[in-house]
C-alpha cells in the first residue's frame, strides 16, 4: 500500500543542491521498471515545460548498489524515481547529473527573462514553453508581425534579455497564499491554486513556476534567438541559453573557419565570396542548359535523318547509352515532328524503354510499350501518346526493341 505522505522537494529550497540523503517510503513498478518514492528528494520531476533530472541513488554508507535514475514522475504528492535496476536499500543518498540540471536551470531562467523581454518590447505574451534536448521554444500570442518587424522584435527582445543577464540580478523563489498574490505583479495568472511558488528576477519578472532556476541572471550566461516561425495563431521562438549558446557559437565558428579556408578569404568577405560563387554557378547552369538544348536538337536531327519511313510515319527505334533524362528530352523533341513514332531504349544498370508518337499518329504508345517490355521480361505502361517501362538487362532491352519493331511493322 502506498503511504499518504508527500515527498519534500528540496529543489524548491536550493536548486544548486547536488547530493542529498533520503529514505524510501514506497516502491512499485512503472513502465516495466522499478521505481521508488522518497521522503525527500532533489530530483526534479517532468513538469512546467521542463524535463526531469537524472542521476543515481545508492545505499547510504555503502559505495556498492548504485542504481541510475532514468525518469522522475510526480504523482499525488509523491515523487517517483524510475530506476534502471532494483534499489537494494531504503536509506539512500541521491546524486544529480549536475551538467543536465545546470543546463535546465539556464534554459528555464533564460525563458523567464526572454518572455518578459517580449512583453516589454512588443507586448507579446508567452502562452507555451518547451525545454528540448537541443533547443528551447516559447510560443507568443502574436502573428501580426511581418519579416522586417519580426527581425526587429527578435533583436530588441534579445538585447533587453541580455542586458538583464549582464546586470546579474538575483533570482529568488517565494511561496504565496492565493490571497496574497494581489501584491505580486505576475506576468500572467497561475495555473494552480493553493500555495503558489513565484520565481522573481529582481525588479524585472515575477512568474508562478515550480521549476529549477539559477541564483542570479549572470549564471544564464547568454541568450540567443536562433529562429522564429508562425504556428497557427502563435509565433514560435527558438532560443539557446548558457552552455548551449556557447556550443552553438563554437559550431558556427568552426563552420565559418572551414568556409574561410575553402574560399581563401576573411570571415567579413564570406558573403561576397558566396554571392560570387552563386552568380558563377548560375551562369554555368545557364550555359550548360543552352549546350544541352543544342545537343538535344542536334541528336534529334540526326535520328530523324536516319528514321525508317513507314507509309505516312517515320520510325525511330534505337538503343542509347546516355541518361534516361536525356533520352526523354530527345524523345520529346522527336515527337513534335509530324508522323514521328519513337522507341528509345536506354542501356545501363536499370535499362528503360520509352515509347512516344506525334499527335497526328493514331498509335497507342502505352500498348506498344507493354507489348515490348513483356517480351523482354519487364513491365511498364503509360498514356496513348507517351509510355515508359523497364527490363532487367541490356540483352532484354534488345529483345524488347525488336518486339516493338515487329509490332510496328504489323500495324
Amino acid at each position: 500500500m502506498i503511504p499518504t505522505q508527500t515527498t519534500e522537494r528540496l529543489y524548491y529550497l536550493d536548486s544548486t543542491l547536488r547530493e542529498f540523503a533520503g529514505r524510501v517510503v514506497a516502491r512499485q513498478e512503472l513502465a516495466g521498471r522499478p521505481a521508488v518514492a522518497l521522503d525527500r528528494t532533489a530530483f526534479y520531476p517532468t513538469g512546467g515545460g521542463q524535463p526531469h533530472d537524472t542521476g543515481a541513488l545508492r545505499p547510504r554508507g555503502a559505495p556498492e548498489g548504485v542504481v541510475h535514475v532514468v525518469d522522475v514522475i510526480a504523482d499525488d504528492g509523491l515523487v517517483w524515481h524510475v530506476l534502471d535496476a532494483p534499489l537494494p536499500a531504503d536509506d539512500v543518498v541521491g546524486a544529480l547529473d549536475w551538467a543536465r540540471r545546470l543546463d535546465h536551470m539556464q534554459q528555464h531562467t533564460g525563458q523567464h527573462v526572454l518572455s518578459q523581454a517580449f512583453v516589454q518590447t512588443r507586448d507579446a505574451e508567452t502562452v507555451a514553453f518547451h525545454l528540448g534536448v537541443n533547443t528551447s521554444t516559447i510560443d507568443l500570442n502574436r502573428v501580426d508581425l511581418g519579416p522586417d518587424d519580426l527581425a526587429a522584435t527578435e533583436a530588441a527582445a534579445e538585447a533587453v534579455a541580455n542586458a538583464v543577464i549582464d546586470e546579474a540580478r538575483p533570482v529568488t523563489a517565494t511561496f504565496y497564499d492565493e490571497a496574497a498574490l494581489d501584491q505580486v505583479p505576475l506576468r500572467k495568472p497561475p495555473k494552480v491554486s493553493g500555495q503558489i511558488r513565484v520565481v522573481q528576477v529582481a525588479g524585472y519578472d515575477w512568474s508562478a513556476c515550480g521549476g529549477t532556476h539559477v541564483s542570479n541572471t549572470a549564471q544564464i550566461g547568454l541568450i540567443k534567438i536562433i529562429g522564429t516561425e508562425r504556428r497557427g495563431p502563435e509565433t514560435r521562438v527558438t532560443f539557446l541559453c548558457g552552455g548551449r549558446a556557447r556550443a552553438d557559437y563554437a559550431r558556427l565558428t568552426t563552420l565559418a573557419d572551414g568556409l574561410v579556408a575553402r574560399f581563401t578569404t576573411s570571415q567579413d568577405e564570406l558573403l561576397a565570396a558566396v554571392d560570387r560563387l552563386l552568380a558563377e554557378g548560375k551562369a554555368v547552369r545557364r550555359e550548360l542548359g543552352e549546350l544541352e538544348a543544342a545537343w538535344v536538337a542536334s541528336t534529334a536531327d540526326a535520328l530523324w535523318a536516319a528514321a525508317r519511313p513507314a507509309g505516312d510515319r517515320r520510325v525511330i527505334a534505337v538503343a542509347v547509352d546516355y541518361s534516361v533524362e536525356r533520352a526523354k528530352r530527345v524523345a520529346q523533341a522527336l515527337r513534335g515532328r509530324p508522323g514521328a513514332v519513337v522507341v528509345v531504349g536506354v542501356r545501363g544498370e536499370r535499362p528503360q524503354l520509352i515509347c512516344t508518337r506525334a499527335d497526328d499518329v493514331t498509335l497507342d504508345a502505352g500498348d506498344l510499350l507493354r507489348t515490348a517490355v513483356t517480351v523482354g521480361g519487364g513491365r511498364g505502361g503509360g498514356r496513348p501518346d507517351w509510355a515508359q517501362g523497364g527490363v532487367p538487362t541490356d540483352a532484354a532491352l534488345d529483345v524488347a526493341l525488336a518486339a516493338a519493331a515487329r509490332s510496328l511493322d504489323a500495324t
